[in-house]
């Protein structure tokens, strides 16, 4: 009989530590397969949310709510403003009973027959502070520290709104920058056809049929650099996303519409200090190294604690088992603890005030970031309004001269300098046009809100072929 125990003690133990090494003994990883697998999976979310999201043409307002909800930025700030959530529920747990228990069991077998023996004891010990000022400061920190967190996802949803918004519009001004060096290397082509004929009834000079030709090399050139680029600013704007820069995007453009004349300087910046969420951020650091201080203040206080202890002993020969139960109240005092209080003390009040240096250092900044953005609209403003009046100029010079080439009253090369100023200044517009708008919506991010959907620019006028 005592054999076949401890078989069967053997057995269970076997089992026992055959479980353990399972659940935590090593695993093996195959790194290329790992690589493989990974990459087949994110792929295929990728395909999966193209085929969701990209189905149709997007306006600003689509772009901006699908980063919203796949920017890794976006992502992770909302991940760390769980985690603050999840600090200030382990932080109250400081202030409910600790409750903890414990069960022993001893079998004694020295005579299966005559003495057997089964000692059993445990107990249930549960404590309460009841006198703790440093928990409620510790609380009260980690308290701001998620209200901080929360507020900086809000911060970086408008940083990401703001990219998003800026690689929409450096979008849509490619694809018309590769709208118009098509319609600019059809015309170079036309032009440098004409020149050729000209060329052969002895109306053109040799070179200057080359100089034609060479308008068209050099817009084939920009045709191809200007669809490269627009590759990859597709790509910006579907990373920015949360997208795989190689889907296939197209877009809607804003209807043309006037701009809203910008508010006074004062008023903007004073609606910054209010709505700004650097500001609110920067005064609960502040708020959480006073209570840093006074928590490291409390460490000259005593700490009392309420106690209750129950526990129980017993065998087979002690029938009932015996049962304690003690309570009471338990208090310590740190004395003295060298010059680690004081200089604890005397730390928590220098991060105090550079806190309150940060936050002072962030309300000018603030006020200069609002300055130094309604400043770049007036200039983009400017330059959108002069660089539409030069492309006009440039167009009418074009076909003038043009006009009076195939008469041949001024020479084919004058026609043909004025046609590549026209080309220029047109893509100048288009530039300055779309650069007012991002300025606004970088204004609208500085002064706190999110950026505003500014319209789309006006169209330059076509160019006569």
């Amino acid at each position: 009989m005592k054999t076949l125990r401890g078989l069967r003690v053997n057995g269970v133990l076997l089992v026992l530590f055959a479980c353990l090494f399972g659940c935590v003994g090593c695993v093996s990883f195959d790194a290329a397969e790992a690589r493989r697998g990974q990459t087949e999976s994110f792929t295929n979310e990728l395909d999966r949310l193209e085929a969701e999201l990209l189905a149709r043409p997007l306006s600003l307002e689509d772009c901006v709510a699908i980063a919203m909800t796949n920017n890794y930025a976006v992502r992770r700030a909302d991940l760390d403003a769980q985690l603050g959530r999840f600090s200030q529920d382990m932080a109250f747990s400081a202030f409910l009973p600790q409750v903890s228990a414990s069960v022993t069991r001893i079998d004694y077998d020295k005579d299966p027959v005559l003495n057997s023996q089964r000692f059993t004891s445990g107990g249930v010990d549960v404590g309460l502070a009841v006198l703790m000022p440093s928990t409620w400061f510790l609380y009260d920190e980690v308290r701001h520290g998620r209200s901080a967190a929360e507020l900086a996802a809000g911060y970086v949803r408008q940083g990401v709104a703001l990219q998003t918004t800026a690689s929409f519009y450096e979008v849509l001004v490619q694809e018309k920058l590769v709208a118009a060096a098509e319609r600019q290397l059809a015309a170079a082509r036309e032009t440098a056809s004409r020149v050729e004929g000209l060329a052969r009834e002895g109306f053109a000079r040799p070179w200057e049929r080359d100089q034609a030709r060479y308008l068209v090399e050099a817009r084939e050139a920009q045709f191809g650099a200007a669809r490269r680029a627009l590759e990859v600013k597709r790509g910006d704007l579907l990373r920015a996303m949360g997208l795989s820069p190689l889907a296939a995007i197209s877009l809607v453009s804003p209807k043309e519409e006037a701009l809203q004349p910008l508010e006074p300087l004062d008023d903007l910046v004073l609606r910054a200090l209010e709505t700004n969420p650097q500001l609110p951020i920067a005064d609960r650091q502040v708020v959480m190294k006073e209570n840093a201080v006074r928590r490291a203040f409390c460490d000259f206080l005593p700490n009392l604690s309420l106690f209750g202890q129950w526990s129980f002993t017993g065998n087979k020969v002690m029938n009932p088992p015996s049962h304690n139960f003690d309570w009471g109240f338990r208090g310590t005092w740190n004395l003295f603890n060298g010059f680690r209080s004081v200089a604890d003390v005397r730390a928590a009040k220098a991060e105090r005030r550079k806190a309150q240096l940060a936050r002072e250092n962030t309300f000018l900044s603030v006020m200069a970031g609002v300055i130094s953005a309604r400043a770049a609209v007036e200039d983009a403003a400017a330059g959108a309004k002069v660089s539409r009046r030069a492309w006009e100029v440039a167009v009418g010079k074009a076909e003038d001269l043009m006009a009076r080439a195939k008469e041949g009253l001024d020479p084919v090369s004058d026609a043909l300098d004025a046609e590549a100023a026209r080309d220029l200044a047109e893509v100048e517009f288009l530039r300055a046009a779309y650069t007012e708008r991002v300025a606004r919506a970088n204004l609208a991010f500085a002064v706190g809100g999110a950026p505003a959907d500014g319209g789309c620019p006006p169209s330059p006028p076509e160019a006569a072929p």
